[in-house]
């Protein structure tokens, strides 16, 4: 970023929103590649266990982070001057839980024999997740300095280097495990790199007084973060579990229909929904771009403006995507895949029909943790979860693929209604408790 930008804020978010974007149209379309040519190469049963690994690393990813990289980067955007000392407090939680993580899983398969066919490629799906997990985290810090810029930067390359790797392991041999080995490098040499930046970043003196100006501005201080240091424990019980809490419960409702699948119908179901998942999914980095550079403002914001102008363009945007590719669905999902996942294509549809209310409830739940709402957030994934369990508990059994496709459909709803009314109750305390200080102020 240069000098003009740093100085102009609405030509800087720009700037960030579509470096971002960019960023994340290349991972996205890294990963989708190599999806594609797993699905070619692999084995059905293989491409399956892909599948499996791949969403239980994910979910892991998620539990050993447990709410902390969004904690921090809510910290650093209200008080950047503490930036470094956040990092280094977080950082060490981190390392531990992602240690254990890997750990549980491969005692847990060594437990369970090492002949079986999921074993190896688990565990290095687990380790693959473990380092793109901790890569994730340093990325949130750079999103609470405004710096996601640096985050672009590092996904580009990291998502190159796993394209080539992947696509070369690929064609050498069409082994999952070896698949896992060639994603494991860039994801390790990746988080070696970006943990130096980190630390150089929080202390860019540059950042520190961009942001000291603006914080000043709009009266949030920039002073340290007092409650971080010996209290780490206290403000993980505090802050950070409910924030945890929802997002590992967000996830478990988000990708379980993929175990629920395996469960009641078996892997080649799961490998035909994961493909099409896959592309709604890819879809959310245009609306995930715009969250990662305006999630400092929201922080920050005494009303409900930042999330109009955040959420309106990724609703609409979503409402536009969403009704091309439904129209295209029939012959995109042959060409893209093979002629045999056509059996996908309403499964794509209706899951299509989710995109514009996910892109909606990232920026709800964005909004509800940057107004300190974890706990309300806490309890809608934990609703959000119970209903997504029980729709895919009627649904699978009688429509397999197309119902989990259902079942998203209808959380995801649920989800909204439940984030709107949290947001208006903070919002009306938020304009209660401003009308009295103003009246202090005034008396």
């Amino acid at each position: 970023m240069d000098e003009r930008s740093f100085r102009n804020p609405k030509l800087r978010n720009a700037s960030l929103i579509a470096y971002k974007a960019f960023a994340d149209l290349a991972a996205k379309s890294s990963l989708f590649v190599i999806t594609i040519a797993a699905a070619r190469r692999l084995s059905p049963h293989a491409f399956g266990v892909f599948s499996l690994g791949s969403t239980l690393g994910w979910i892991l990813a998620v539990v050993t982070d447990f709410g902390i990289q969004m904690h921090l980067a809510r910290a650093v955007a209200k008080h950047p001057a503490g930036a470094r000392q956040l990092l280094r407090s977080w950082l060490r939680v981190r390392l531990w839980t992602a240690f254990a993580a890997v750990s549980a899983v491969t005692i847990g398969t060594a437990a369970a024999g090492w002949t079986s066919p999921y074993s190896v490629p688990v565990v290095v799906f687990a380790l693959v997740y473990a380092c793109s997990g901790l890569i994730e985290f340093l990325n949130y810090f750079y999103r609470g300095l405004s710096r996601s810029d640096v985050e672009s930067s590092l996904t580009l390359w990291q998502r190159g280097a796993t394209l080539v790797c992947g696509l070369a392991a690929l064609a050498w041999r069409p082994d999952v495990t070896l698949l896992a080995l060639a994603l494991l490098l860039p994801a390790v040499v990746t988080l070696c790199v970006s943990m130096r930046m980190a630390l150089r970043v929080g202390a860019d003196t540059r950042v520190r007084r961009h942001e000291g100006i603006r914080a000043r501005a709009d009266g949030t201080g920039a002073g340290a973060d007092p409650r971080i240091g010996p209290s780490t424990m206290s403000v993980f019980r505090r802050d950070v579990w409910p924030i945890g809490a929802g997002i590992v419960l967000s996830a478990l409702y988000f990708r379980i229909d993929v175990f629920l699948l395996q469960f009641w119908s078996g892997a080649e179901p799961v490998g035909l929904y994961n493909a099409v998942f896959r592309l709604v999914e890819a879809l959310r980095l245009f609306p995930a771009a715009v969250m990662a550079v305006t999630l400092p403002s929201m922080c920050r914001a005494c009303d409900l403006r930042p999330l109009a102008r955040a959420a309106a363009p990724v609703t609409l945007g979503a409402v536009a995507a969403a009704a091309i590719l439904w129209a295209s669905a029939g012959w995109l999902i042959p060409v893209l895949y093979q002629a045999r996942y056509e059996a996908a294509v309403p499964a794509f549809r209706i899951l299509l029909l989710s995109f514009p209310v996910m892109a909606l409830n990232m920026a709800l739940t964005h909004q509800l943790i940057g107004w300190d709402g974890q706990r309300a957030f806490a309890a809608l994934c934990a609703g959000a979860l119970v209903v997504n369990i029980a729709l895919n508990a009627r649904l699978i059994p009688a429509a397999s693929i197309d119902g989990a496709a259902w079942a998203t459909f209808g959380t995801e709803c649920f989800l909204t209604a439940g984030c709107a009314i949290a947001l208006s109750t903070v919002a009306a305390a938020k304009r209660a408790g401003a009308t009295v200080a103003e009246s202090a102020v005034a008396g």
